[in-house]
């Protein structure tokens, strides 16, 4: 079984997280949320608590297959701004395994330099924060083991993109059918 630890900001964008969340859920992908801050309720930008799984001072992530940023604002700052989130994206990258990202989420890859030379998208006014990528406007962009998209309306395509690269076709053609996507 795969896992993946979804991390949490304050202002963090409600659906993208969720809808990635519950894809990769029904999938039978292990997921933990993790609240980045000292306390497991977490605020979104819409102002909806969403009590995450752990406290970030609680996880490692090393058994991680993924690790994903949901953006929103100020949440992608709030995720930016905290060193053990930038830590574990970088080990992540390092290794080989997927970082994903959306919406404004992508900029954290980019001031960290690991989108030079990659394909990859970003929610509209956030492409001059992917530093040295190669901007794209598709709804999801893989480029070896990173993968971002574009923002609330694509939040259900990452999350079976994301099922695909860890379970195959068939597993994420029969999530959409069963959740009336396709």
């Amino acid at each position: 079984m795969a896992k993946t630890y979804v991390f949490l900001a304050e202002g963090f964008e409600t659906v993208e997280a969720l809808a990635v969340v519950d894809v990769l859920r029904r999938s039978g992908c292990e997921v933990v949320t993790v609240a980045v801050g000292n306390e497991q309720l977490v605020m979104s930008a819409q102002k909806i608590p969403v009590k995450a799984d752990r406290l970030i001072s609680e996880v490692s992530c090393e058994d991680a297959d993924v690790v994903f940023l949901p953006g929103g604002m100020p949440g992608t700052r709030n995720l930016e701004a905290d060193d053990k989130v930038i830590s574990v994206v970088k080990t992540q990258y390092e290794s080989g395994k997927i970082v994903a990202a959306i919406c404004a989420a992508p900029s954290v890859f980019g001031h960290m330099h690991i989108l030079e030379g990659k394909r990859a998208t970003c929610y509209p006014g956030f492409e001059k924060d992917l530093y040295g990528a190669i901007v794209m406007t598709d709804k999801v962009v893989a480029d070896g083991n990173v993968i971002t998209s574009r923002g609330m309306g694509t939040a259900v395509d990452l999350g079976l993109f994301l099922v695909e690269r860890l379970y195959g076709k068939e597993k994420a053609d029969s999530i959409a059918s069963g959740i009336q996507y396709r």
